[in-house]
């Protein structure tokens, strides 16, 4: 592996220089828990594509990580076959997602977690060779359990040893805490995660102190009906630049639902660039900055960068 590459479903890429969407579902499936909307499997694959090629041609889409992990929906042979078919690049998430977790988490030991992400990482997803380029936890609602404490340290290892980036899911944004010092206990460098949905906090001086840690921070749920209103949102982002940490913010649309894509009637993977940056623009966000958000900062964080 070379340091600094990208790690993709197609390959190893140098990070582009198009802008990077670092949270995204491509493939998903929440029905068990959230409903049939929630359910974009290889039957919707022809409207992704077309949605991926749409933001490609109208805002220069170059790559997207699609988040998705076993027990939500990853399939990593859809997933290449997008990423041929729109021309837009793509990465595979390993890991373990709580809705709910798998029982092969609370089945074996950290040891044995750590090194089915590594595989995935530097060998590939069960037989197919597609290899995974970034690793995903995430924590329930409530307070963390046994489980989640086990997953988060096997990440660390899986980490250390591949290179690749922790993205955590908070499903309150207060739990920022809870995983922040769990890793930082562990020894985990903090500038290679990403604590995800953090314009949900309540407090923006609560952000700075997550951001103070060194951390990626994601405002990755733009366009969602729930949730902090869009202009609140862009003020937070717009404080974030202004106060020198525009390097540390991710932004994405958390595409989960099938009734968001073009074809459904939504506005798709184009969200971000519709929806969000006219906001900062008007806010008096410059080209730079932008350009910093959107392809510099994400382009770092999926880059990988063994210990």
């Amino acid at each position: 592996m070379t340091p600094g590459m990208i790690r993709t479903v197609l390959g190893d890429i140098t990070p582009p220089t198009g802008p990077i969407l670092a949270h995204e579902h491509l493939q998903i499936d929440l029905s068990h828990n959230k409903g049939l909307d929630n359910v974009m499997r290889e039957a919707e694959a022809a409207a992704v594509a077309f949605d991926l090629r749409e933001t490609k041609a109208a805002h220069g889409l170059a790559l997207v990580a699609d988040m998705s992990v076993p027990g939500s929906g990853r399939n990593p042979v859809v997933l290449r076959d997008l990423s041929r078919e729109s021309g837009v690049s793509v990465v595979c998430a390993t890991g373990f997602y709580w809705e709910p977790f798998p029982a092969l988490v609370n089945a074996v030991s950290r040891a044995e977690l750590a090194a089915i992400m590594v595989g995935e990482i530097e060998t590939g997803i069960g037989e197919t060779g597609i290899r995974c380029g970034v690793i995903k936890v995430g924590t329930a609602p409530g307070a963390p359990d046994a489980a989640a404490e086990a997953l988060f340290r096997a990440a660390v290892d899986a980490a250390k040893a591949t290179g690749a980036a922790i993205v955590t899911h908070t499903s309150h944004a207060e739990q920022a805490f809870w995983q922040l010092d769990l890793l930082r206990d562990e020894g985990m460098d903090l500038s290679r995660v990403v604590i995800s949905h953090l314009h949900k906090l309540q407090d923006f001086a609560d952000l700075l102190r997550v951001l103070e840690t060194g951390v990626f921070v994601g405002f990755d749920q733009l366009g969602f009906k729930k949730g902090p209103p869009i202009a609140q949102i862009a003020d937070w982002a717009m404080q974030i630049l202004v106060l020198g940490h525009g390097h540390q913010l991710l932004l994405s649309a958390d595409i989960a639902r099938k009734s968001r894509l073009l074809a459904h009637g939504g506005v798709g993977y184009a969200t971000t660039f519709t929806e969000f940056l006219p906001l900062l623009r008007a806010r008096g966000a410059s080209e730079a900055q932008i350009d910093q958000l959107m392809v510099a900062g994400p382009a770092r964080m999926l880059a990988l960068r063994p210990v």
